[in-house]
Parts: C-alpha cells; structure tokens; sequence
C-alpha cells in the first residue's frame, strides 16, 4: 500500500533528484523519506539532534524548488531553558544533496553541548518505497576521516552514497556521528554537509534507456520567458504563479535536446509517456519547448519490436521510463514500459498541436484543390514526422480491431491491467458495480484517435499529401461514427465509459465521455447531452466533474478513479465545454478548480481530491497519496486560462465569452515565431 504523502512533508526538487523530509528537516527511517535519484533512494536517514533530544519547528519555508530552510529551537525543556537556541538548516539540492547546520545560542551563559547526526541508505527501488516488498539488501558502509560511505552491489548494478562534513566528528555505530559544540552568545556556529549519490551498470539484457541530464540555467531561461498575467481573479493569479512555477520544477533536460514534464512528485519524477503529452498539450500557451522536448524524447523511446514483458510493439509510444534496480535487472518492465494504449494517439495529437502553434499549420494554410504545398515543415517537427507515422501505424496495426474500434489489453505478467489514465485495477466497472474484463475499447481513446487521424490529416494535406490525407479522414470520419453507433446509451443520455470483450457497454456514468468534447469527436446534439450530463448534480460535486456518478454501484468519493475529481480531468472537458459553445457549463468547472486551488495553502491543484457533494461537506477533502506537484494537475490551471481566454491556433473564428468569467489578459505569448498579447472575449 502506498504510503500517504499528505502529510505536513517539505520536497526540495531538482530535475530527476529530490528530497522529502519532515517540517523539521528530518529524513525518518522507515517512512517515504528520502534523497531520491534515478529512481533510487541514496539516503533514507538524516536526523539531526541535540543532546539526544529532537529539535522543535519553528518554521519550514521554501526558497524555490531547489532549497528549503527549517528553522528550529530546542525543547521547551531544556536545562537553559525554552527558545535559548535557534537550529537553523539550509538545504539546497543540485546533483548532491547539500545542508548547512548553523547553531545560535540567546543563553546568557556559554553554552556546550552535543550535537548528533544519524544517516542510513538502503538504496530502495522507487517502487519498494510505494509499497512494493523490499529486497534484502547487503549495503556495505565504511567511515574515513571527515567521510561515510554506503556501497550496494548486486548483478553489476552499483550504487553508493558519499555523506561529507567538514568538521571532524566522533563515527558511532550504525552510521550516527556526534561532536561537541561550544557555543558564545549571538556567535553563529555552522557545520555543512553533502550527500553525494553515484551509479553504475554493466550492460545488461534490457539495457536502460540514455540517461537524462540537468540542466537548471536551461530551465531558468525557459522560466525567464512564461507569459505575464493580468486578471483581476486573485485566485487565478495565485494559481497561475504556482503553476508556472511547479512546472519549472518538473521539467527534465532530456538528451534529445529540450524539456520533457515529470509526471509528478514524488512518486511519478519520470518520463510517462501520457502524462507528458496531455501536460504539454495543456501548456502550449508558455512556448513550444515543452512540446518539441517531450516529441523528441518519446521518439527516443518508441518501440522498436514486439516484447509481450514490457507491453512493446513497433511504433508505440512509452508509457513509463523507469532506472531503479528493479527496472534495470529486469524484475519489473518498467525501464521502458508500453503498457498504454493512450500515448500514442495522445503523441500524435501533441504532433498537430505543435504544429499549429508554430504557425505552419494554420486555419488558412491548407493548400487549395490541385494546389501544391507551398512549404514544408519547420525544421524541428520534420525531424520527428517519422516518429508519428509509426505512431500512426501502430494505431491501425496493433491497437484497432477487426471491428474499426481501438483496444488494450495487458500481456506482461508484471504490466498494467488498464492501460488508459484511469490505470487502476478497479476503474473499469458496470453500472452495478462489477468490474469488466480487458480487452477494452476505451470511449475518450477513440475520441484521442479521432483527433489524432484528423489533425494528421490537415498536415498532410498541407504537404500536399492529399491522398494519404484522405485516406486518414476517412479513418477518423468512420471511428467517430462508430463511437456514436457502439458507445451512446439512450437511457442514460450519455456515452458508456468503454465496451468489454463480450461487446458489452460498460455502463457507468463516467468523466471519460468529457474528453470526447476536448477532441472534437461528437456532433453538436450529442456534445449538447454529454455537457448536460456531466453538470448534473451527481456528476459535478462543486469542485468539479467527479470520475465516476454518485448514482453507481462502484462509486466512491475517496477512490482513485471511482468518485474523485481530477483537475486534469476537468480541465480537458472545460476546454471541451467552450469549444462547443457551452460557456457557462464551462465557466462553472474552471470557477470550481479556482475555488480548490485557493483552499490550497500554496494556490496549487493536487493530482487529485475526494469527490464529496461540496454543498453536505463544505470542505475541499484530499487524497491520501495525490502528487503534488503533478505535471497535468499544474498544467489544468495554463489550460484553464487558455480556455478563459478563447484563444485556440487552429480556429479562426471570434470567440464566445464565457458568462461570469473574469477578464484575463496574457502578455507576451510566443506565437508562430512572435509574441503577441491575448485578451479574454
């Protein structure tokens, strides 16, 4: 079972390493705590006390993603007596995690006492720490001088930590240090330490991915250029600040060249296939680096043969890059698993939206009948066009069925049973709540492959490609009339979540019909139904649109994916609800993601929340293990604005205002090679 991560726990985050501690700074054993590393915890102790005794909070504050300070004081119990000492640790993580412990002692006497350091590495696997049996490991640990070493070695998979001081200190047993302080009144004694983690890996059957490398500046530029804001929503202009801000702290410097979104801390800080593509999709308004970083990357990591252990087939899109232990020796799939059916159309999406918002792709640039293209693609989506055709392909090969429809089904033993964004075991169920057996064919899939074969279409037909564009629109033509055809339930005036192996609707009332409206799947009556079902009271809590209707059997408001609200979620149907012309539905979801965000202390939207009736319990109820912060929950709120704004590349048409939405203004947006300013309707 995973651990609960809402507890009061300060992250410090850089690129693919971070740092989870108590308010105190402590890193406990036996908890989720830790100095993280590709996907390994270098150190899973850390506690700092002064004569055996735990210091007190005072605070615990945050200095951008990389440093925390915590600031301290010595139990009120204390022979001098309460608040005569401040503790005060600065922490900063880079490639090593560094830490400086200063002592300032208010006692009208000087003051001697012992201060204690106790560290421990059991270099456990990201998935042992989520609740996974551990292994049995031989950690060997040695002390030099001012140094402590931790060294783990199995089947040519090396890992070791450096703990670094610079003081001299007295080694005890079990890797606890301790040295005698002298303190002046008002005089300020500092002790600094570094933990430094290291590895290595002799080639292997499954050979881990390139390794992805930091790059903070990089980061710091693409910050520098995030557009400016104006609104005079304060909940939005909060919320916009932590996104953005959030954002920088996810983004991994890949060796394909650019940025590709984290899904989520601290469980999810890696490439997920999905995650980043729908988290880039909703943040194309802060630049196309995002885009073209995560296109390049998932190219990288396409499949290339057919591996029922990790779910592998040519062309598909990854769904999880994973460099722990147990992802390297090959006990799980996980170094590059493709256990979702989703990315890949998803990936192609991603492709068109790049594409219009590079200019090149826009509503008047479709060649005339018998006209040729006229140029072709900027540079840097030329490179990955290759890697869409084979997404393409994989599509109509390996994912659609004998009848027109796209299905997952899990073949590795130690893979995924759901391979769409509600991936938990228990999400797919009938209406009484019994679960339904894979293959699926998943309704808001068909919706992405819709988008995805449509939007291919246009590029084509830019290119002056015209037959394959036909050939593609004919495709989607078809797959949409059959999402209407197979999925629609009279009854229920609303589209069955999926069809089962037997060809049975999976008849919950479920969110995932939403995403059809973000796609542009559905006609304009159907999209009319589908909008009002999903403002109906059992569906929107208040906080927005739950996963699943209070109505069905299955429902729980504190299930991952059977009754909770995901602002991801909400904001593709928001998005979904403007584009077709139901603005004030729309309104009422974004004003709803405000409302949680602003219950946030920080102004940020966890990956998710309990899915109580906000009007019987007033108070925004979290999510034992949601991520915070989670790559597509940061990027609901750029969405969010975008949808506030009207603003999309492809259309050109006015926009409709939203009614009771606030004016927003966005200044400085990067637009087909300019920035230009936009100005909600």
């Amino acid at each position: 079972m995973e651990p609960s991560t809402n507890a009061d726990a300060v992250t410090v985050i850089e690129h693919a390493n971070f740092c989870v501690s108590d308010p105190l700074g402590d890193i406990a054993p036996g908890s989720y705590h830790g100095f993280f590393r590709t996907d390994t915890r270098f150190l899973s102790r850390f506690e700092v006390s002064i004569d055996g005794r735990p210091l007190e909070r005072l605070s615990s504050l945050l200095h951008g993603h990389r440093q925390a300070s915590f600031y301290l004081t010595n139990p009120a119990d204390f022979p001098v007596g309460p608040n005569a000492l401040a503790a005060i640790r600065d922490r900063e993580i880079r490639d090593s995690l560094r830490e400086r412990i200063r002592l300032i002692s208010y006692a009208e006497q000087p003051l001697e006492l012992e201060l204690r350091l106790a560290f421990d590495a059991d270099f456990a696997d990201i998935f042992e720490v989520r609740g996974r049996k551990k292994l049995r490991r031989s950690v060997r640990r040695e002390q030099e001088g001012r140094r402590l070493y931790y060294r783990y070695d199995r089947a040519g998979y090396r890992r070791s930590t450096t703990v670094t001081l610079d003081r001299d200190v007295r080694w005890e047993d079990a890797g606890s240090c301790s040295l005698t302080v002298r303190l002046e009144r008002g005089v300020p004694w500092e002790l600094h330490v570094e933990v430094a983690g290291e590895e290595s890996q002799d080639d292997g059957p499954h050979p881990l991915p390139s390794a992805i490398s930091s790059d903070p500046e990089g980061v710091n530029r693409w910050a520098s250029r995030i557009p400016l804001l104006e609104t005079g929503d304060a909940r939005l202009a909060s919320a916009w600040r932590q996104a953005t801000f959030d954002m920088a702290s996810l983004l991994l410097t890949v060796p394909q060249g650019g940025f590709i979104p984290a899904a989520g801390v601290p469980w999810y800080l890696a490439v997920f296939g999905r995650d980043a593509c729908i988290a880039t999709m909703q943040t194309l308004l802060l630049g196309s680096e995002l885009a073209v970083g995560t296109l390049r990357q998932l190219a990288a990591y396409q499949g290339d043969t057919l591996d029922p252990f990790r779910d592998e087939e040519p062309g598909k899109i990854p769904h999880e890059v994973r460099h722990g232990e147990l992802s390297a020796l090959a006990q799980v799939p996980h170094g590059r698993y493709y256990g979702s059916v989703d990315a890949t159309p998803l990936y192609v999406m991603l492709f068109v939206e790049a594409c219009r918002w590079s200019g090149w792709l826009s509503a008047d640039a479709a060649p005339e009948p018998g006209e040729h293209a006229r140029r072709s693609l900027p540079t840097r989506l030329r490179a990955v066009l290759p890697a869409v055709e084979r997404a393409i392909e994989w599509i109509d090969r390996f994912g659609t069925g004998v009848d027109g429809l796209v299905w997952y089904e899990q073949r590795s033993p130690s893979g995924i049973r759901n391979q769409v964004w509600k991936d938990s075991w228990d999400s797919y169920r009938f209406a009484d709540g019994r679960i339904a057996e894979p293959p699926i064919a998943a309704i808001e899939v068909q919706g992405y492959v819709v988008a995805a074969k449509r939007g291919l279409a246009d590029v084509y037909l830019r290119l002056g490609r015209t037959d394959e564009a036909a050939r593609l629109h004919r495709q989607a033509e078809a797959l949409a009339a059959a999402i209407d055809e197979r999925f629609w339930m009279a009854a229920d005036g609303m589209y069955a979540m999926g069809i089962d192996r037997e060809g049975a609707h999976i008849d919950s009332v479920t969110s995932n019909p939403g995403h059809l409206l973000w796609c542009g799947a559905l006609t304009t009556p159907r999209a009319a139904a589908v909008a009002e079902r999903l403002m109906a009271p059992d569906m929107f809590s208040g906080w927005g649109v739950r996963t699943m209707s209070t109505r069905m059997r299955g429902y729980n408001p504190i299930s991952y994916h059977n009754g909770t609200v995901w602002p991801h979620d909400n904001s593709l149907i928001a998005a979904g609800l403007a584009r077709y012309g139901h603005g004030q539905a729309a309104w009422r979801v974004v004003d709803a993601l405000l409302d949680a965000a602003d219950r946030n202390p920080h102004h940020r939207l966890p990956e998710l929340y309990a899915g109580f009736d906000r009007h019987s319990t007033p108070d925004l109820v979290a999510y034992p293990t949601a991520c915070a912060p989670q790559a597509w929950a940061t990027g609901a709120i750029v969405l969010a604005a975008q949808t506030l704004l009207g603003f999309s590349p492809g259309d050109p048409g006015p926009s409709q205002p939203l009614p009771g939405a606030p004016s927003v203004r966005l200044r400085k947006v990067r637009l087909a090679g300019q920035r230009i300013d936009l100005q909600s309707p």
